[in-house]
């Protein structure tokens, strides 16, 4: 059970360095969601059975969060429409998944309303993305008004863990904070030369993120057990436009040496496809892939469930 957790905390870490990616769709998938909930809202109330469940989960993100951040920044800067074809694949597959999730005969108009506006909130972020013109930070200055800005942050990304369809990594990138968090100190947590810096940043960061993690996670185990069907459609909603957002997230690697100064595909997609033919079907037959992966982990998990 315990590397069984583990493995499942590994491949939802992969969704923090992972731009669009949710950690709480993988959660979902992987059949955790509803369970990492509940431990982290009665941690105090459970104390040894909600740890028995939390410690590998969280380790296996730790695990995946240092070991590969900065993997994952070379394979994005190498070809990040292969790398996030596949994702999109994960993701697309499981959205019956979610859909049978709501456990709904009738779709109410509530639950209609909650998904328009989960779609939109995650549409806003990607508009008001594109329309930045100021470049991301790269670094920050150790001083306390910064170490306070890395605790909320931590806040905020833990927040997009427990929310399906909500990117911790998209919303860095939005707020211009990938860089300075994810590729230049989770990516290089082992960089021993630069070891002070990373902790004096990854630290508050954590905290913030544990003590986000711990508020907002009863906040949503009570409404989706009081308005399943509408939480879960809103769910649909982030999902379903997370995979729009990260669509705008592949960039050409002909246009520069880093994955955050390529040009995205987008502002020239016709002349990309055309010219990169092969890279579009591998792109598309890794999406395949994935879209069957997650099919084939929701059919085991169902299975196991009964």
């Amino acid at each position: 059970m315990f590397f069984e957790l583990l493995i499942k905390g590994i491949l939802v870490g992969v969704a923090f360095v992972i731009p669009g990616v949710s950690g709480g769709t993988l959660a979902l998938y992987l059949g955790i969601y509803e369970k990492l909930l509940h431990s982290i809202g009665n941690i105090f109330k459970e104390f040894k059975k909600s740890l028995s469940f939390l410690i590998p989960v969280f380790l296996g993100i730790g695990i995946s969060v240092v070991a590969l951040a900065k993997l994952f920044d070379i394979l994005l800067t190498w070809n990040s429409f292969v790398v996030i074809g596949f994702f999109l694949g994960l993701i697309l597959g499981g959205l019956k998944q979610i859909y049978n999730e709501a456990k709904v005969e009738k779709v109410k108009i509530s639950s209609v309303i909650s998904f328009l506006i989960a779609f939109a909130i995650i549409i806003v972020l990607v508009i008001f993305d594109k329309l930045r013109t100021t470049a991301g930070v790269e670094y920050l200055d150790i001083n306390i008004q910064n170490l306070i800005l890395v605790f909320f942050l931590g806040m905020a990304a833990a927040v997009t863990m427990i929310v399906p369809g909500v990117s911790g990594s998209a919303l860095l990138i939005v707020l211009g904070f990938y860089t300075a968090i994810v590729s230049n100190v989770a990516g290089n947590i082992l960089d021993f030369s630069n070891i002070v810096y990373n902790l004096e940043i990854i630290i508050p960061f954590a905290l913030g993120a544990g003590v986000g993690v711990i508020l907002f996670s009863r906040i949503i185990e009570i409404v989706l057990a009081k308005y399943k069907s509408q939480a879960y459609y809103a769910i649909l909603g982030f999902v379903i436009a997370s995979c729009i957002a990260i669509f705008f997230e592949i960039r050409d690697p002909g246009t520069a040496m880093e994955y955050t100064a390529q040009t995205p595909i987008f502002q020239n997609l016709f002349n990309y496809i055309g010219s990169h033919v092969w890279t579009v079907l591998l792109g598309l037959a890794l999406g395949g892939a994935g879209f069957i992966a997650t099919k084939f982990l929701s059919k085991l998990e169902f299975k196991k469930e009964k």
